[in-house]
């Protein structure tokens, strides 16, 4: 499995990325009414929640595929590029948001650790992207 991917650091990097995607696609589809709570959003929120979710479960499932497939990671650079565009997207997003560029006149509900959370995630993509770069681009 190391050999998949260079070096134990950009594998324990990866398992990290999977955790986390993992753990917050479980809140949306089998927990929603917890984030419905820490976000301070009605009931009828749920749907669109567990539709995010049905793209973020999917995610989670092709990591642990190349996780443990025969030949890891190779050639898998749309996986990759897809968790780095979500991320910076998702963090450009929560900036601009921040600055009152984009919906400024709604009741967004913002927290400084999801802003962490989303710069850990575009920091921890570029960084596999950049050094499984021999393995992902074949």
């Amino acid at each position: 499995m190391i050999e998949n991917f260079g070096n134990i650091f950009y594998l324990i990097l990866f398992i990290i990325n999977i955790f986390f995607l993992g753990y917050y696609g479980f809140r949306i589809v089998f927990a929603p009414k917890g984030m419905l709570t820490e976000y301070e959003l009605e009931d009828t929120a749920i749907l669109p929640l567990r539709i995010i979710g049905t793209f973020v479960v999917p995610f989670v499932i092709v990591g642990i595929y190349l996780l443990f497939r025969a030949d890891g990671v190779e050639g898998a650079w749309i996986y990759f590029i897809l968790g780095f565009l979500i991320s910076l997207g998702q963090l450009l997003y929560d900036i601009l948001q921040r600055m009152k560029i984009v919906d400024s006149d709604y009741k967004i509900k913002q927290s400084t650790l999801d802003t962490i959370i989303s710069i850990a995630f575009v920091l921890i993509n570029a960084i596999l992207i950049y050094g499984l770069a021999d393995k992902i681009y074949l």
